[in-house]
């Protein structure tokens, strides 16, 4: 019977493994579990106060963002960004295969058609000579997922999408602190979506996202459709009651408001946070060169390459296995990772073309020859920040046995 898990993509606790995939990156230290006690007894409002102002503040520096408004998740900051898109019924929106189902669902709701776009055989991430050969007289916007904390080539891909009139959504939910010649991702087209899921290298309590923009008008905009459409009263008012405390309006003449709102315990979490993201992410990255070294005699293993320039901050440790030689899968090579050698790897990611999802909105259809042809060998390590040597040795050693067994 197969296991019955809490936690769907296949993280937390579960026993028999001698290595398991946790659901956090790393633990809350007592500096952050402090920072949200404190708003808990002294904050005079729960949202929408000076927390939320500090943090977007805080974030925005972080990185390099003229304006940055915090929400409740990625998939509701790039709602937004499909806002601002003006996307209606019939407009394409090019996005990648290979990404999390949230990349799509926001577009797909707004009567979006969704062109799958390609993966580039190297980096993994969206083929910008896909991208370019999906555009039509149709195609209002592009996705440029930074999937696994590796940056997209965003300079090829926002130099394309000018040249065809064409917005850039940036979905940086798993690149924190990614970054191409020192810019961070995000920056570089219109629209920049950042997650603080429990998964991330940073979380406020479990949800949360990021917008950020550099364009002053949407920026005014934002709060309003962010907010209900809750806005004040304009002009004089002889009376402060009169005719109510706040006024409720549009801000979009095609779309009504939402409610995309971030509590203020999660935005003094996040302020917080943004302090050791640098050196959470240097210590992944750090676990990345180990386990490259320890691995660089395995050529049936591969890791994804980096664009010029570019920081990979190791969000999931993703790799392929070539079985090719011995006839042998991925399937066959987790088979004895996880029976014989308990170590618990899992696989991520599926096809979006595959889901049952799209397939029923019309979805399923796919030019993804690259995709098509790496993915079903691709798998997971157990990942976190700050693996401790044991279980290092325990992965990397369990996956060369494993390798070495199946090549016969």
């Amino acid at each position: 019977m197969p296991e019955k898990l809490s936690d769907p993509s296949g993280r937390g606790k579960v026993d028999g493994f001698r290595v398991i995939f946790p659901q956090m990156q790393h633990p809350y230290t007592e500096e952050e579990i402090q920072a949200v006690v404190s708003v808990m007894r002294n904050a005079e409002g729960q949202t929408q106060g000076k927390y939320l102002e500090k943090f977007e503040a805080d974030f925005a520096a972080f990185v390099g963002a003229k304006y940055a408004f915090g929400v409740n998740n990625c998939t509701n900051a790039l709602k937004l960004a499909a806002i601002f898109c003006h996307i209606h019924p019939g407009d394409e929106v090019i996005i990648p295969a290979y990404t999390y189902c949230a990349s799509a669902i926001p577009f797909g709701d707004l009567g979006a058609k969704i062109v799958w776009a390609d993966i580039n055989k190297d980096t993994w991430t969206i083929d910008p000579d896909d991208f370019e050969r999906k555009i039509t007289e149709k195609t209002k916007a592009v996705v440029a997922v930074h999937l696994l904390g590796i940056p997209c080539d965003m300079k090829r891909i926002v130099a394309i999408a000018r040249r065809h009139g064409v917005k850039v959504v940036e979905d940086c939910a798993q690149a924190l602190d990614c970054r191409i010649d020192g810019q961070h991702v995000g920056t570089f087209g219109d629209f920049g979506c950042f997650s603080f899921h429990a998964a991330k290298t940073m979380t406020t309590l479990g949800e949360g996202g990021m917008f950020v923009c550099q364009d002053d008008e949407i920026a005014h905009q934002v709060p309003g459709i962010r907010h209900n459409g809750l806005c004040a009263f304009q002009g004089p008012r002889d009376r402060f009651w009169k005719p109510a405390m706040s006024n409720v309006d549009e801000f979009l003449e095609d779309r009504w408001p939402q409610n995309f709102c971030l509590g203020e315990a999660q935005c003094a979490l996040g302020s917080e946070q943004l302090k050791s993201v640098i050196a959470n992410n240097e210590t992944l990255i750090a676990q990345d060169l180990k386990i490259r070294e320890w691995l660089k005699d395995v050529p049936e293993i591969s890791f994804p390459a980096i664009v010029e320039g570019g920081r990979y901050v190791v969000h999931q440790y993703i790799m392929h296995y070539d079985g090719s030689k011995s006839g042998k899968t991925r399937d066959d090579l987790l088979d004895l990772m996880t029976a014989k050698y308990g170590v618990r790897c899992i696989v991520q990611y599926y096809p979006l073309y595959r889901y049952p999802l799209f397939r029923k909105k019309g979805f399923g259809a796919f030019d993804c020859p690259v995709l098509e042809n790496w993915w079903d060998d691709s798998f997971s390590f157990p990942w976190w920040c700050g693996i401790d040597d044991e279980s290092m040795r325990i992965m990397c050693e369990s996956l060369i046995e494993a390798v070495k067994e199946l090549r016969g």
